[in-house]
C-alpha cells in the first residue's frame, strides 16, 4: 500500500494537531504503518521530515493510544 495517499496526509495532520480518538489513532497506525511492516519510529520520522507539524503532540497521542489498547487487550 502507498502511504502517500490523501487520508494518510490528513491522519498525518489530525495526529498532529490532537483531532483523533485513541481508536482512531491505532486504526491509522495499524493501516499505514504495523501492516507495511513499519513501527512508531516511522510515523515520528513522517512528522519531522514530511511534514512541517511539530511532532510531539502526535508522538506523545501515538504512544498513549498504543499503550491504552495494550492495557484493554491484557
Amino acid at each position: 500500500m502507498n502511504r502517500a495517499t490523501e487520508d494518510h496526509k490528513i491522519w498525518l495532520f489530525d495526529l498532529a494537531h490532537g483531532n483523533l480518538t485513541n481508536s482512531q489513532i491505532v486504526k491509522g497506525f495499524v493501516k499505514y504503518y504495523a501492516l507495511n511492516g513499519f513501527t512508531v519510529g516511522n510515523v515520528q520520522d513522517d512528522l519531522v521530515f514530511r511534514t512541517h507539524y511539530n511532532p510531539s503532540q502526535g508522538m506523545e497521542s501515538l504512544r498513549g493510544a498504543l499503550n491504552s489498547f495494550s492495557e484493554v487487550v491484557e
